[in-house]
């Protein structure tokens, strides 16, 4: 009996696996997958992609078709044979990425703990009224977005995001981006970057805008900080369209930050954040 248990984990031991954080691909953007030490290719999606090994420890994917399920490569590290099983989708959006696969160190979000607050009422304040100082905007096909109302209350950042559509066409979001990049990027075919994921959002999934319609949605993180170097970037991206928005908040933004004291939580009920 022992020495079929021995058995066992020395079998286990050398099929180890890990899940990844999903590449995004497109066909114009290249995806850069970094491993810590030499890897190879156990198995190849269809032939919707080209995967190549451009060296020991870096693999790269590029979409040839757009029209094609989510499926996943498989990649073993040749020291430890440890199995990567790497999702991949479709997103011309979030594609071009850098992803660091088990080992890399990403930027960190510092956490500051404090006493709860009534973030509910938060949103709230932030939703209501006028849009005032604004920190970026951008427009395109007659849809405008701005970062408004920056603010910090308890340990979360809030932002709101105003978006306006004077075009006859319906405006459909898609998802809305955020993420951590250096304002300087060197000129590669993948940037290093930490998606930062809202804690609080009123953002509703298949949210569509009107003709002359406005709508206001906050979003809410952990308390974070950046470098003179270093922005945060939103993106806005259509559903079905082309009419993608860029926005960035930049060190100096935060340095404004208007600070929220709101009632404390009297209950245990809190705001329920909508997944984008």
């Amino acid at each position: 009996m022992k020495k079929t248990f021995i058995i066992f984990i020395l079998a286990a031991w050398g099929t180890v696996s890990c899940a990844q954080d999903t590449a995004y691909v497109s066909r114009d953007k290249t995806t850069a997958l970094f491993f810590k030490s030499a890897v190879k290719i156990i198995s190849k999606p269809t032939s919707d992609f080209d995967v190549n090994q451009k060296e020991d420890a870096l693999i790269t994917i590029k979409a040839i078709d757009a029209n094609f399920k989510p499926t996943r490569i498989n990649v073993q590290e040749i020291s430890t044979a440890k199995i990567y099983h790497i999702p991949v989708e479709y997103s011309y959006g979030r594609a071009g990425r850098r992803i660091d696969v088990d080992g890399a160190a990403p930027l960190t979000v510092r956490v500051i703990k404090t006493a709860d607050y009534n973030y509910s009422a938060v949103v709230t304040q932030l939703t209501e009224d006028k849009r005032k100082d604004v920190v970026d905007h951008d427009k395109t096909g007659g849809v405008k977005a701005w970062v408004d109302k920056l603010s910090l209350a308890g340990n979360r950042i809030f932002l709101r995001l105003d978006i306006r559509n004077k075009s006859n066409l319906p405006y459909e979001i898609d998802f809305v981006r955020f993420y951590i990049r250096d304002l300087k990027t060197v000129a590669r075919m993948a940037t290093h970057e930490q998606e930062i994921v809202p804690l609080v959002t009123t953002l509703h999934k298949k949210t569509s805008i009107a003709h002359k319609q406005e709508i206001a949605n906050v979003f809410g993180f952990h308390r974070f900080s950046l470098s003179e170097d270093q922005a945060l970037n939103v993106e806005l991206y259509e559903r079905n369209g082309n009419r993608h928005l860029y926005l960035q908040i930049k060190q100096k933004d935060l340095d404004d930050l208007k600070t929220i004291k709101p009632a404390r939580q009297q209950s245990a009920n809190t705001l329920a954040a909508n997944t984008l």
